[in-house]
This record gives C-alpha cells, sequence and structure tokens, in this order.
C-alpha cells in the first residue's frame, strides 16, 4: 500500500470484474467475452502487453501482462533507465499481483465519507477487489495520501506515471537496493517483502523493455501485432471490439455522433469488422503518445478501411496500430488497440460505417449482416 505504515499485500478478491461508468464524451470501460458472428468469438485473453508468460517460475496472464508493459512503457516514454521499471514491477507485483484492484471502502479504519469516496474505484476497469484502507490500483496508491484522485488512480498510465515521480525524488534510488527504492515509495509496513520479487522484475523488465524502446522512439507509430486474428468466415462481418456499447450514433451535445462507442480495457485488442484495404493508420491529433482530452481535436491513433462499393469503417482512438496504408486485411484481422487518444476522455474504440463518405449507423448495419452490437460480447446471444 502506498503512502501509509499499516499495509501491505492486498490480494485479488474477485479477479476479471469490470463495472462500467458514464464519463464524458466517449466514455468508456468493460466486460470483456466476445461474438463476432454467431459463431465466431473474439480471443480476449490477449492485449499489447502479450497472451501470457511464464517468468521466473510464475505464471502471468494476459491482463498482468498488459498492465506489466504498461509500465514499462511509462518508464520509457519518461527516459527513465530500466532499473526503474525493474522497481516499479517487484513493487506492482508485491501490492496486487499486478492487477488493477478497486477498493469498495469497507476498511473499518475509513469514515463512511471516505469509504463513500474509496467506493467510486468500482466504476472504473478493474480486475480485482481490494479493501485496505483507501488503496487502488496496480501499486496501492492512496488518494487520502495525496497521491490523486480516485479517478486518476484508477487509470493505470497515471498510476505509473506518480509512482515515477516519487521514485525518482528518492536519493540514490539507481543505486540503492531495489527494496529499499520501492520502500522509500510506498511507506509499506512490509517494505523488506519487495526484495523477494527482483528476480521476476528484472526478467519482466528485460522482456518488455526493447518494445517499451520502440514505442518511445516513434509514439504514434504502428505496434507489434501480438493478438491472434478472428476466425470469421469469407465475407462475412465480424464485432470490432469485445466491448460494451456505451454510446450510440446520432445527436449528442449539440453535434452529430458519427459513430458507436464500445468500452473496453486499456489496450485490449480492435478487429477489422470486414476485410478491406487500410486506408489509414497513422495519429490525426497534434500528439498521440498519451490520452487526449476534450480540448484536442482529431481521432488520436485512427485506422480507416475500405471495403468496396463505397464502404468504408473507422477505429478511432487506439493507442497503438498494426497495419500500414495500402495492406490487404481480412475480416477479423488485429488492427490496434484500445486506447484514449486524440478528442477522447476515456479507453475506448469509436467504430464508424460510412457509404460513399456519409456516417451511417453501424448498429443497423452490421445487425443486417449477423453481428448485435447491442449484445455483452461473451453474454451467450
Amino acid at each position: 500500500m502506498a503512502g501509509t505504515d499499516a499495509g501491505g499485500t492486498v490480494t485479488t478478491a474477485v479477479a476479471a470484474v469490470f463495472v462500467l461508468p458514464l464519463l464524458a464524451v466517449s466514455t468508456v470501460l468493460l466486460l470483456l467475452g466476445g461474438v463476432a458472428t454467431s459463431d465466431t468469438r473474439p480471443d480476449t485473453t490477449c492485449g499489447a502487453g502479450g497472451t501470457g508468460v511464464t517468468v521466473a517460475g510464475i505464471a502471468l496472464d494476459a491482463v498482468q501482462m498488459g498492465h506489466a508493459q504498461t509500465i514499462a512503457d511509462v518508464a520509457a516514454a519518461r527516459g527513465l533507465p530500466p532499473y526503474a521499471t525493474t522497481v516499479a514491477l517487484a513493487t506492482a507485483w508485491q501490492e496486487s499481483r499486478l492487477r488493477m484492484l478497486a477498493n469498495d471502502g469497507s476498511s473499518p479504519k475509513l469514515t463512511a465519507q471516505q469509504a463513500a469516496v474509496t467506493a467510486t474505484s468500482l466504476t472504473y476497469p478493474h480486475d480485482g477487489l481490494g479493501s485496505d484502507h483507501d488503496s487502488v490500483n496496480t501499486f496501492q496508491q492512496r488518494w487520502i495520501a495525496d497521491w490523486g484522485t480516485v479517478a486518476q488512480l484508477m487509470d493505470p498510465v497515471y498510476a505509473a506515471e506518480a509512482f515515477y515521480t516519487r521514485l525518482v525524488d528518492v536519493p540514490n534510488w539507481e543505486t540503492i537496493p531495489l527494496t529499499r527504492a520501492a520502500q522509500a515509495v510506498q511507506v509499506s509496513a512490509y517494505g523488506d517483502a519487495y526484495a523477494r520479487w527482483e528476480p521476476l522484475a528484472r526478467q519482466l523488465t528485460a522482456m518488455l523493455w526493447p518494445a517499451s524502446q520502440a514505442a518511445a522512439a516513434d509514439p504514434a507509430g504502428a505496434v507489434d501485432g501480438v493478438c491472434p486474428a478472428l476466425s470469421v468466415p469469407d465475407g462475412a462481418w465480424a464485432r470490432p471490439s469485445a466491448g460494451i456499447l456505451t454510446s450510440g450514433f446520432g445527436p449528442r451535445w449539440g453535434s452529430q455522433h458519427a459513430g458507436v462507442d464500445l468500452a473496453g480495457l486499456r489496450n485490449s485488442p480492435v478487429y477489422a469488422a470486414a476485410a478491406g484495404t487500410v486506408l489509414t493508420a497513422a495519429c490525426t491529433s497534434a500528439y498521440c503518445d498519451r490520452d487526449g482530452n476534450l480540448g484536442l481535436g482529431g481521432y488520436g491513433n485512427l485506422v480507416e478501411l475500405d471495403h468496396g462499393a463505397g464502404v468504408t469503417t473507422r477505429y478511432a482512438h487506439l493507442s497503438g496500430y498494426t497495419l500500414t496504408p495500402g495492406q490487404q486485411v481480412t475480416a477479423g484481422a488485429l488492427l490496434g488497440f484500445q486506447g484514449s487518444t486524440g478528442n477522447s476522455t476515456g479507453v475506448h474504440l469509436h467504430f464508424e460505417v460510412r457509404l460513399d463518405g456519409a456516417p451511417v449507423d453501424p448498429m443497423p448495419w452490421l445487425a443486417d449482416r449477423g453481428v448485435d452490437l447491442a449484445v455483452q460480447a461473451g453474454a451467450g446471444a
């Protein structure tokens, strides 16, 4: 737990729990599963971090690897050495087993008001539940201890940024033992426990660091595709994301929402809805190396496909994409990963269908082709 002397590791009480809030522009969050067509289910056990691996004798799943990759990416983007990632990964493993933990506010050490604020973490994407004081996220950071707001702390990128901001202020952090560096940041009752995970953290850093350096060097560029494509019959259409529909097509806040928003975890896979040719795979905003906001124009990282007969599809706000313009893709091909780049306030996929350049409602369009976006992916429909 970060910022207290009376905590330690918070165990995962509920695995793979995700609750949906509605934030502002295209808000988002998720329950993964997957119905692409009536007989095709997307593989949601992968993400930008990988498909799971065993490191130092410990099995990590894709969710854990995704969080680990995010932690490494943030360090590389800040220009920090690999050792910073090693310290952070050992800390996150000790505190949460690399899970984004929400907190139900049930700790008796909280006042009623503090408990209510802490429990708002349940309205953000999470893959487990903790109840240690007001601690949340992979690092078990505390909003009461001035680590940030609950909303900020439930963002994996912000959590890593907050950890590194405090780490670099520790005197001689690059040369002192890992467990001392971690404890100086976390102020945990179990400060010596971090040393146990140093072999795991060092091996993980070695695995993840090359990709993180590449992303830092070209933050808006294409990323390696590590998720398998969907198995989609020739000529069929597929669900572009395994997430939940959070915003529909039509008028919204005084303007036209030209597509639909599908909730998903950061770096969850995005797939081609149909076979086609890549028209665009690029950053369409002023920057795409970090999350956008309402004041930023553009789609962020955007992939656009041409399906012929005047039909195109757009996949926006991606954290990264795996394709290049001119490339031919099949239905269900991996296009990239969900993010929040461009004019966005939360991690999601903005998906459009256009006919002769004019946007049409993706809901009936896909429904006519066997894909029901209104049905929660994995719900058995």
